[in-house]
């Protein structure tokens, strides 16, 4: 059978991805809810910045081998993956709330990086160093003020104009103190050490998912631009996507909407900042249609706040969301 050896190592890759999210999403929960830290708080830094490891290293790296169609297929595949494909997924499996600071800065600064991005890639043809140095220290402030306010913040103001479920369920207190709990009781640097391992497990899951999916679809002739938005974009947000899951499952919501916000963050500021340090990466105007459709799309998630119910991303949103994405994938192989 054709590419029965690839086939075999992306499913190894899945299997590494399944487990390593797993264990981030329970390991910082325990560290958010031991420090008083919002579960959206350790969303948009420690697990947004783990699962968007596997876009740095292959960005980086196809920047410094000069494939930099690679690079921004990379980060806007992802990202819009990131927006409609997981979100959509976890507000299947459990209605997202959109806490006041995740609409009110969060998705704006999302919003602005890829602003950003758009005003630098569109002036010089290409990210500079300059302008690679400035997006990382646009991603390092935006990390600082996340951090800081989320140590700040009030859960239940952050949530106050949350519509609760219907049926309420009554039963969620106790879920929480029970949990807060063990995680009292659990050793952070035990939490710490699960964190490590688990983003050590992200990668190499998505190392294994993206080189075979890569070869089977070079082998069946795919243009790089196609495979870059598509295989490579897909394989290197399965963290994220598992992640987001995961959380979802677990009932850690807010986990799945900060990992996601953080990062897309992450990937349009310091995915694209980082393989700048090494050598100037060229722009193709083709990719400002697909950035143009991340800023609607992500404009399009704080409109789920104006919604029944009010400031959450919900089952119908989820559908929707799901069926653009597919439909983004299809006429984006037939571009």
């Amino acid at each position: 059978m054709p590419y029965l050896v690839e086939f075999f190592f992306i499913l190894v890759g899945f299997v590494l991805l399944v487990v390593g999210a797993d264990k981030l999403v329970e390991a910082a929960s325990n560290i958010a809810v031991r420090f008083g830290m919002p579960e959206r708080v350790i969303g948009l830094t420690i697990v947004a910045l783990g699962t968007s490891l596997p876009e740095l290293v292959v960005s980086v790296t196809s920047g410094v081998a000069g494939h930099a169609d690679m690079v921004f297929g990379n980060v806007v595949g992802s990202c819009l993956a990131n927006i409609l494909l997981i979100l959509g997924i976890s507000s299947l499996i459990a209605p997202i709330p959109l806490a006041r600071s995740t609409r009110r800065f969060e998705i704006p600064a999302s919003i602005a990086s890829v602003a950003v991005l758009l005003v630098f890639a569109n002036t010089g043809g290409s990210i500079s160093l300059v302008e690679g140095v400035a997006m990382l220290v646009l991603f390092a402030a935006f990390m600082i003020r996340s951090a800081m306010v989320g140590m700040r913040a009030k859960r239940s103001v952050d949530m106050e104009d949350v519509e609760p479920l219907e049926p309420r369920v009554e039963v969620q207190p106790a879920a929480h103190e029970e949990k807060a709990s063990a995680a009292q009781k659990s050793n952070i640097l035990f939490d710490v050490v699960v964190i490590a391992v688990s983003i050590v497990l992200l990668k190499f899951g998505a190392d294994f998912v993206v080189d075979n999916a890569v070869v089977v679809a070079s082998g069946l002739g795919v243009s790089e631009r196609v495979v870059g938005i598509t295989v490579v974009a897909l394989g290197t947000c399965l963290p994220e996507l598992v992640t987001g899951a995961v959380a979802a499952l677990k009932g850690n919501t807010e986990i799945a909407v900060g990992n996601v916000i953080g990062s897309n963050v992450a990937n349009v500021l310091l995915v694209v900042g980082a393989p700048a340090l090494f050598s100037p990466v060229a722009y193709d105007a083709a990719y400002n249609f697909d950035f143009v459709l991340l800023l609607i799309f992500t404009t399009a998630l704080l409109l789920c706040a104006l919604r029944h119910p009010r400031n959450r991303m919900t089952r119908v949103d989820g559908i929707a969301f799901t069926l653009l994405y597919v439909a983004y994938i299809v006429a984006s192989m037939l571009r």
